[in-house]
């Protein structure tokens, strides 16, 4: 069986355990009765043995060999046998359990043998090996082999006595002198060892640094809360006659269920660095609890009694309830300052300024916001004169934000990284005489560190924003070329109706009739002088029509190609320019790409520009046409322009040049039929 599987297989067996003993203590006594939460500790020791089991499985998990965990495990399990045959043992001694008293005694002596020693000795090794399961030093082995022999002790002197005789609350006389003394030396070994390790623990703590001693100062608070407990304990009960009652038990109790929890905290290492608001918060308020209680219990309890004769017990105890909680409110001050000490060590300030920064962050402020904050708890950190924080924002000049006294002079300059990228800088002025030791750079490394997850989201939002702004840009673009196309569509037709209405349609309007006078004249053998006036209005309104025709896609162009279409088009025009092609033999276009280069050759290629040659070539995955002698002040640059952004195109002007560049997404095709290119 592995590690993780055994550790995991008594995990399971204290649920049972534990559950079983539930059940029977039920049936013994009330769950929720002073002897079921004072005596047998229901539920905090209940959820204390399950937890150390399920905390030492857990830590078995990741580290298969770590004493703490297999510590936690053995002792979780012990304490659930323990728990389980003291039910028992008391439901048959001391009620009317099932079982004969053989029995119980049997049950009795398990869970003795099985109790506090075993635990207590368990917790001591934990301290001495925490938090890497290894000794301090090889000297410290005498402790181990001590709290071994004190433990040993103990179950020698339980194995000694018949388990069958045994009674679950048995006095000395019992037990015999010679038990008494076995139990009491092993007690004593196991407790002074208890306190070795303790010192042990805290040794380590002076030494250590970084990650081992936050683990550190976490079992700190696990050997803090027992040590209360037990100081508790001894002074309720030396003020009620010695009677274990569940006041008195409760802190112990509680200090117990948070054991396991705290050292499986530190030996996984999760979350440890919230180990300081974590005590300084507990301090203010054991410190203000403990105040109000003795405070409550010495002005209300105490002299209420002593004025109750008078009749005025209740306005006593109203005037001291207020007293108390006026009191309450200087001291606070100076507890809060005791736990920054306790928690943050001699620089409790800055530490509370960059808990205060922590929040503020939370809050995502706007750059606006956001510099100055950075500038200032940096400033505060260290007790400078004054900061500024510099956000580098791709694309735009960098943002700035500045607190205190920005004199320009900077004493010490910190980058704010994020996963090995700049993303700004936090500058620093010092007051004269004033430098930076190392626990002021592991401020401002804190307070870098946390200020580079929000200039990281600074800068997306701007970026997202600067994204947003350019597609409303293009968008508003876009409509407006879609309404010149619509615009110049329009005012094309209505052009081309003007133009015909006016050049074409005044020549041909009568020619039927005309030609039929010539054919009439002709059939009576004569001629008539009107034939040469018809044939010169036809080629008059067949040139006008061929001229209007230069703007418009002809057939050809869907049917033979682009380079055969321009060949056409520049065969029908005087003092065409020279058109040479290269690279496109048998290759056809999508027609989009072909109509609108058609197009933009129509528009360059008037007599008002002087158009003197075109290039046409292909060019990666680019069609390329390049027109020669252009007059851009003549040229409709803004259809041309729209006509090509349709096909992904793009044109610039370069002096009397026009450069014009398509996405090309040839295919091959038959051999292109037509006019060849000139040039």
């Amino acid at each position: 069986m592995s590690a993780s599987r055994a550790a995991r297989a008594l995990a399971w067996l204290t649920v049972v355990l534990v559950t079983l003993d539930v059940v029977i203590s039920a049936q013994a006594v009330q769950l929720w009765s002073e002897t079921a939460v004072a005596v047998h500790g229901f539920p905090f020791i209940h959820g204390a043995v399950v937890g150390s089991a399920v905390m030492g499985a857990l830590i078995v998990a990741r580290y298969p060999g770590h004493p703490i965990g297999w510590l936690l495990s053995i002792v979780g399990t012990a304490g659930a046998v323990s728990l389980v045959t003291e039910a028992y043992a008391y439901w048959v001694q001391e009620g009317d359990g099932p079982g004969s008293a053989s029995l119980g005694g049997v049950a009795a002596w398990v869970s003795t043998l099985t109790g506090g020693q075993i635990e207590i000795a368990g917790l001591a090794l934990m301290f001495l090996v925490a938090p890497d399961g290894r000794l301090l030093s090889r000297r410290w082995r005498y402790a181990v082999w001590v709290t071994g022999f004190g433990a040993l002790l103990c179950m020698l002197a339980v194995l000694s006595v018949p388990p069958t005789e045994f009674r679950l609350y048995t006095d000395g006389h019992q037990l015999g002198p010679a038990r008494l003394v076995a139990l009491n030396v092993g007690f004593l070994s196991i407790l002074g060892c208890l306190v070795a390790s303790v010192v042990s623990m805290l040794i380590r703590l002076r030494r250590s640094t970084g990650e081992q001693r936050q683990q550190l100062r976490l079992i700190a608070v696990a050997a803090a809360l027992p040590t209360f407990g037990v100081i508790w304990l001894l002074v309720v009960q030396g003020g009620n006659g010695d009677e274990q009652t569940w006041a008195a038990s409760l802190p112990l109790f509680v200090s117990y269920f948070l054991l396991p929890i705290l050292f499986a905290i530190a030996v996984l290492r999760h979350q440890l660095y919230e180990l300081d608001v974590i005590i300084n918060r507990t301090v203010v308020v054991v410190a203000g609890i403990a105040f109000a209680a003795v405070g409550y219990t010495v002005l209300v309890v105490v002299l209420g009694r002593v004025m109750e004769d008078n009749g005025s017990g209740f306005w006593l105890s109203l005037l001291g309830t207020a007293v108390v909680a006026l009191a309450f409110q200087p001291l606070r001050r100076s507890l809060v300052r005791l736990a920054n000490r306790l928690a943050y060590g001699r620089r409790a300030q800055p530490y509370e300024a960059l808990a205060a920064f922590s929040s503020r962050l939370a809050a995502a402020p706007p750059p606006g916001a956001l510099l100055p904050a950075v500038a200032e708890t940096a400033a505060r950190a260290v007790s400078g004169t004054g900061a500024v924080a510099t956000l580098v924002v791709p694309g735009a000049d960098p943002l700035t934000g500045a607190w205190g006294d920005p004199t320009g002079r900077w004493d010490h300059t910190l980058l704010v990284r994020l996963e090995g990228r700049v993303l700004g800088s936090i500058d620093v002025a010092l007051p004269r005489g004033r430098a930076l030791d190392s626990g002021d750079l592991r401020l401002l490394e804190a307070v870098a560190q946390q200020a580079a997850m929000a200039f990281r989201n600074t800068v997306l939002a701007s970026q997202l924003a600067a994204h947003v702004e350019e597609l409303e840009r293009r968008t508003r673009q876009l409509t407006a070329s879609r309404l010149r196309l619509v615009q110049a569509d329009d005012e094309a037709r209505r052009g081309l109706e003007a133009t015909i209405a006016r050049d074409v349609l005044p020549l041909i309007a009568d020619l039927p009739a005309r030609v039929g006078v010539v054919r009439s004249a002709i059939a009576a053998g004569g001629l008539d002088p009107g034939i040469d006036p018809l044939v010169a209005d036809t080629n008059a309104a067949l040139e006008s029509l061929r001229e209007l025709s230069r703007g418009v896609f002809p057939a050809q162009l869907s049917r033979a190609g682009l380079v055969p279409a321009l060949g056409s088009m520049l065969a029908r025009v005087d003092g065409a320019p020279t058109l040479t092609v290269e690279g496109l033999a048998g290759l056809r276009f999508s027609p989009r790409v072909e109509a609108a280069l058609y197009f933009c050759c129509v528009e360059a290629i008037r007599p008002e520009h002087a158009v003197s040659s075109l290039r046409l070539e292909l060019d990666g995955p680019d069609l390329r046409l390049r027109i020669a002698e252009v007059d851009p002040p003549g040229l409709d640059l803004v259809t041309i322009t729209d006509r090509l952004g349709a096909a992904g195109g793009s044109v610039e002007i370069d002096g009397r040049v026009l450069l014009v560049s398509v996405p090309a997404s040839a295919v091959v095709a038959k051999a292109v039929a037509g006019v060849e290119p000139r040039g």
